[in-house]
């Protein structure tokens, strides 16, 4: 009898796990892009005197997994390996049977040089019975754009609590909050003291989405402390908020706001258009006013009208520096940017813009103090599963050359990343792609660019521009892409 009954426990127990099991149970999806890149680079920095002609081979493999309850709740996770160059760390020879150990023996170096990369984890999911939707955790958020292909505000990969409303089928709000850097590491054994150690950011983004037009206004704020960056350093010794006058322990409060517009009403054109503004004002009284504050508008139009390609032109201006920058109250012009954008360009080299993995000329702070002008021929199609892509880009500096004179050190004025009003580029790339089967596509991209640049205002500079000699660049990259 007893024997009987322990029996039935546990066959009890074991419909009791299956039960719970099963409740527990997610389908599994996954997705990806793997590229393998093969690119040839010279002259990138544009200086004749440092040779830096380059040929790499290097892949980057981006896989995400996503862990599905029901259409109501899902979680996500996405891990990245590399850009890693062949022959180098982690696929460099006896890279896949032993641990990297040329630069450690413990920690992460002991799995292959520590080399998988966590880039999204978050859980979205709908508030029962309505159609709010929540996005928590680790993910990708960009603040609305309509030209350049993300915003150069804010585009990046961040911890964040995001809600989207639905107001009616044509009108959503979207409101969240992120935190961008935190130097004090929650059950870290060592701590910073003090105050100020994070970089918090709120946002509001409306979308008006009619069939005729669509339009996505917004605002954002950023309080960002002190020693947010590590100890004694804010976000002033990072790009996107430094100035001539900042120092490196200093707090910031920033705003922003803009809108994105789109319009199909003058079908078979499309009519885009951006507007950013950013305020930046540094905690430190004895600067008074300093800070950042500038804008970027640029607009887009293209005409659907042709099967075999779309014909696009478009014009962006970003405010730069003026000069006068030694006053002790004196910022910066130039909008402040948060991290580094990581979609926004014209063309596809010196903004980058292109499929290939590897770096751009540009810093996250050079997206501001330009103009530009360009047009392209997008999506040629002439041979079946064969297509192409054409630009043509006038950049002009509109930073003043007495910034170069009062800051000869260069604050973010890096030759090659930085344009004055005497410097100019002119840029023409030709990218194809092969459609071999639909998940996996091989491509070309070649770029060249003629450079303008004063080398008599960046000689004064000194350093590495003491000896200037100004050529031109070039890039020829192979890439086979699988996506999944």
């Amino acid at each position: 009898m007893n024997k009987k009954f322990a029996v039935l426990l546990v066959l009890m127990a074991a419909l009791v796990l299956g039960a719970v099991t099963s409740a527990a149970a997610a389908d599994i999806k996954a997705s990806g892009s793997w590229q393998v890149d093969a690119q040839l680079i010279n002259q990138w920095d544009f200086n004749k005197v440092t040779e830096d002609k380059t040929f790499d081979i290097g892949q980057r493999l981006r896989t995400a997994f996503s862990f599905i309850a029901n259409e109501n709740l899902k979680g996500v996770m996405e891990t990245q390996i590399g850009p890693i160059s062949w022959g180098n760390g982690a696929m460099g020879i006896g890279a896949g049977r032993t641990p990297n150990v040329t630069t450690g023996t413990s920690g992460a170096n002991v799995a292959g040089d520590g080399n998988l990369m966590l880039r999204k984890a978050y859980l979205d999911f709908k508030w029962p019975n309505t159609k709010v939707n929540f996005l928590v955790g680790f993910q990708s958020l960009s603040l609305p754009s309509a030209v350049g292909g993300g915003s150069p505000v804010l585009d990046d990969h961040f911890a964040a609590a995001a809600v989207v409303l639905p107001v009616t089928d044509a009108i959503s709000l979207v409101a969240g909050y992120g935190r961008l850097l935190d130097s004090n590491a929650y059950g870290a054994t060592t701590t910073l003291k003090g105050h100020g150690t994070t970089t918090d950011v709120e946002f509001l983004i409306g979308s008006l989405d009619f069939k005729a037009f669509k339009l996505e206004p917004w605002v954002a704020y950023a309080d960002a402390g002190r020693q947010t960056a590590g100890a004694g350093a804010g976000v002033t010794t990072l790009a996107g908020f430094q100035s001539a006058n900042s120092t490196a322990s200093e707090g910031v409060r920033a705003y922003w706001g803009g809108a994105a517009f789109t319009m199909t009403a003058l079908d078979p054109f499309k009519v885009m258009a951006d507007f950013n503004y950013g305020k930046a004002t540094y905690n430190n009284g004895s600067k008074g006013s300093s800070g950042r504050s500038g804008f970027l508008f640029d607009a887009q139009v293209d005409y659907t009208g042709l099967s075999m390609m779309t014909p696009s032109a478009f014009f962006a201006y970003s405010s730069g520096e003026n000069g006068n920058s030694t006053k002790s109250s004196k910022g910066s012009e130039r909008m402040p940017v948060v991290g580094t954008p990581q979609n926004y360009a014209l063309g596809s080299f010196w903004l980058q813009g292109g499929d290939s993995q590897y770096a751009s000329l540009y810093s996250s702070d050079t997206t501001m103090g330009y103009w530009a002008l360009g047009a392209s021929l997008k999506d040629i199609k002439l041979i079946d599963k064969l297509s192409h892509t054409v630009n043509l880009i006038y950049f002009k500096g509109t930073n003043n050359v007495d910034y170069l004179k009062e800051n000869t050190t260069g604050t973010n004025a890096g030759y090659s990343k930085f344009l004055t009003t005497k410097d100019s580029l002119w840029e023409v790339d030709l990218n194809s792609k092969y459609q071999v089967y639909e998940e996996l596509t091989l491509a070309l991209e070649l770029g060249y660019i003629n450079q303008n640049f004063d080398q008599s205002i960046w000689r004064a500079t000194g350093g590495a521009n003491a000896n200037l000699v100004t050529k031109d660049a070039y890039k020829a990259a192979l890439l086979m892409m699988y996506s999944f």
